[in-house]
């Protein structure tokens, strides 16, 4: 997940809504709050957070997150284990967020298994591993060791961080909870205590409970102010969209759950400035485990601007059309596009929102892919020194489009730039 636009007080909501039936999780009992005392422990394994149940912040729909709790500070010397197997995924990592959502520290799979130097490439799943979380304002996170801040202090009772475990494209069952690493407590003395059996459970129930109270107040259902005829609670501010449009790299490292293992790209849009967006750009290698990669994982999607800043759609890139010329093209519309396009293009739906944040994500690029988002995040200019690879969009009529489809996309493209004009609105929000 990544967030650029909203406060912390969507915290809350990211993970509430992960708390609805159905998520796949453990039944996790949410009894009349009986302590705000801090976490003494942690709190295990609690919800499954999904861009179906828990459409927040941007999510990629091809990712699952699970999410802990552990305390805000513990004694020196006491440290949680994480012990678990690589797991079926194109991708799993580790990252401790504060009360607020904003990243501590963070491990890749790369990293535990000492592929720091080559972090594109597939780690194999089965493979047996402990990480420690340890605290403290000194070290940093690498190897197996997450490194939490304990000078970081929650604003609420009771005081905790949030631990979310990631997985990217899980299969065969990795990201069930019965399938999940294992926390334990371990004291300086070496008693271990599972997480599974806290006695912080009186204090992990208020946390869901706060939660769940938090949510109760919060709509996610409203539209924009464009969309609705006025000015909405939800919106997410003012953005202007333009055209031509372009891509930017999103530069912060304290976007709500923003994943530090991923370099986003998004622009803003309006449906009113075409019938249709293209998003194209050569397509990186990713890791198949057959291949040199350039990154682990990239995904195109469409996601709407104004709050509860949700996916609408993505395509991951095993799922890509990706045509002879190793370029990739995606067409973002709230109509489905003139018939004759699934041959060349991949057809996101843009929902009922007229503005949204298409997002290009980059996973894990080799650090030898000069031409990667993550390279060139400072450039001055990104479309020239991302090259080929440069996420290129366009706004084009249904016309344009089916004119030029039997000349192929890159016609399409290149005649839909030359027709879609310049100008801009603006969604005032709130």
């Amino acid at each position: 997940m990544m967030k650029k636009w909203i406060g912390p007080s969507l915290l809350a909501a990211v993970i509430a809504a992960a708390l609805l039936p159905g998520c796949g999780g453990p039944s996790i009992p949410v009894a009349a709050p009986t302590s705000t005392a801090n976490l003494v422990f942690g709190c295990n394994w609690s919800f499954e957070s999904t861009a179906q149940s828990a459409n927040f912040a941007y999510p990629d729909t091809n990712a699952v997150y699970w999410v802990a709790a552990v305390p805000d500070s513990i004694p020196s010397g006491d440290k949680i284990e994480i012990s678990g197997t690589s797991a079926t995924a194109r991708y799993f990592s580790y990252e401790i967020y504060t009360e607020d959502g904003v990243s501590e520290a963070d491990l890749s799979d790369a990293q535990i298994f000492g592929q720091a130097t080559t972090p594109a490439d597939a780690v194999t799943s089965g493979q047996s591993y402990t990480v420690s979380i340890v605290y403290s304002t000194l070290e940093t996170s690498s190897g197996t060791t997450l490194v939490a801040n304990p000078s970081v202090v929650s604003p609420r009772a009771p005081a905790h961080k949030y631990l979310f475990y990631r997985l990217y494209l899980p299969t065969s069952g990795a990201d069930q909870f019965s399938n999940l690493p294992t926390l334990t407590y371990v004291a300086a003395n070496g008693t271990r205590t599972p997480l599974s059996a806290t006695p912080d459970q009186p204090s992990c129930n208020y946390i869901l409970q706060n939660i769940q109270n938090t949510i109760s107040g919060i709509s996610t259902t409203s539209s924009s102010s464009s969309s609705s005829g006025g000015s909405s609670s939800s919106s997410s501010g003012s953005t202007t969209a333009v055209s031509p449009p372009a891509m930017k790299v999103f530069t912060s490292s304290t976007g709500i759950f923003q994943n530090l293992d991923v370099t986003y790209m998004y622009e803003e849009t309006s449906t009113s400035l075409g019938d249709m967006l293209i998003v194209r750009g050569k397509a990186p290698a990713f890791a198949t485990g057959s291949q040199s990669p350039q990154v682990r994982y990239w995904s195109v999607c469409s996601d709407r601007f104004d709050k509860p800043t949700s996916v609408v759609a993505c395509v991951a890139d095993q799922d890509a059309t990706i045509g002879s010329d190793g370029y990739y093209n995606v067409i973002i519309s709230p109509q489905t596009p003139p018939s004759g396009y699934q041959t060349q293009f991949n057809y996101l739906s843009a929902g009922v929102d007229p503005f949204g944040t298409p997002i290009y994500r980059q996973l894990l690029a080799n650090p030898l892919f000069l031409q990667s988002a993550k390279n060139n995040k400072d450039s001055l200019d990104v479309s020239l020194t991302m090259g080929a690879y440069y996420p290129e969009t366009t706004y084009c009529s249904n016309s344009v489009f089916s004119a030029n489809l039997s000349a192929g996309a890159a016609a399409v493209f290149s005649a839909c730039q030359s027709t879609e004009g310049s100008g801009s609105v603006t969604d005032t929000g709130n």
